[in-house]
């Protein structure tokens, strides 16, 4: 898991998506079927992990 400054938080625009309890940013492919995410912690911190594209699920169609 990385942490990243606040200058570089959510720099890139990447698909949302589902994952656990939580909405990330895709932000890339990993080894094998792994995808690496952006998420932002309780404290607002931005973290980058690795993780399973099975435990990726599309976003739900929503009216803004």
């Amino acid at each position: 898991m990385t942490t990243l400054s606040s200058s570089s938080q959510l720099a890139s625009e990447g698909p949302l998506a589902r994952y656990k309890n939580r909405i990330v940013r895709i932000v890339g492919v990993t080894q094998g079927e792994r995808s690496r995410i952006q998420w932002l912690t309780e404290d607002g911190e931005t973290r980058i992990s690795a993780v399973k594209q099975e435990n990726l699920h599309q976003m739900q169609p929503q009216l803004f």
